[in-house]
C-alpha cells in the first residue's frame, strides 16, 4: 500500500489534475470533499477518455490543446475552468481498510476489473492506495 495518497478535489480543473498526476507520478487519485472524505476516484484513463470525446462543437483533441495551452482563443468553446474532476470522476469507489488481508483485496480488484483500491479510515478519509502492482508484489512468483 502506498501511504498518504495524493488526493484530488471535485473542483480541480483538468489541468490541475494532469499536473497532480504527473508531479506525484501516479495514474490515479482519490477524490475528496472539503472535509477530506472520499467521494470518488479519478484516473489518467478518465482524463484521456474525457479529452478524447468529441462533439460537433468541440473536436476530440480540444481538451488536449487546452491542457497544453495550445488552443486558439477563438476555438475555446468550453472554458477550462468549467471542466472539473467532478465531471469525470467515478463515484462508485471500491475501498478497503488498513487491516484487510491482501488476498481478498486482490480478488476484489480482479472481480471488479480495477487497478486501484482506496484504503480508508473509519471517517472515510483516504490513508493509502493499493494498486494491482502492489498486490502482485506480495504473491510469490
Amino acid at each position: 500500500m502506498s501511504r498518504s495518497p495524493a488526493c484530488a478535489t471535485a473542483a480541480m480543473s483538468m489541468r490541475e489534475l494532469a499536473r497532480l498526476l504527473e508531479d506525484k507520478r501516479v495514474s490515479g487519485a482519490p477524490v475528496v470533499d472539503t472535509d477530506g472524505r472520499l467521494i470518488g476516484v479519478v484516473s489518467k484513463t478518465d482524463l484521456i477518455r474525457r479529452t478524447s470525446e468529441g462533439s460537433l462543437e468541440v473536436p476530440p483533441n480540444y481538451l488536449f490543446e487546452v491542457l497544453h495551452g495550445t488552443a486558439s482563443r477563438g476555438s475555446q468553446v468550453v472554458p477550462e475552468s468549467l471542466i472539473v474532476v467532478a465531471d469525470i470522476m467515478s463515484t462508485d469507489t471500491v475501498t478497503a481498510h488498513q487491516d484487510d488481508p491482501i488476498g481478498p483485496v486482490a480478488r476484489l480488484m480482479a472481480q471488479k476489473r480495477i487497478h486501484r483500491i482506496i484504503v480508508i479510515d473509519q471517517d472515510r478519509k483516504p490513508v493509502g492506495v493499493v494498486t494491482s502492482l502492489d498486490a502482485l508484489k506480495v504473491f510469490p512468483v
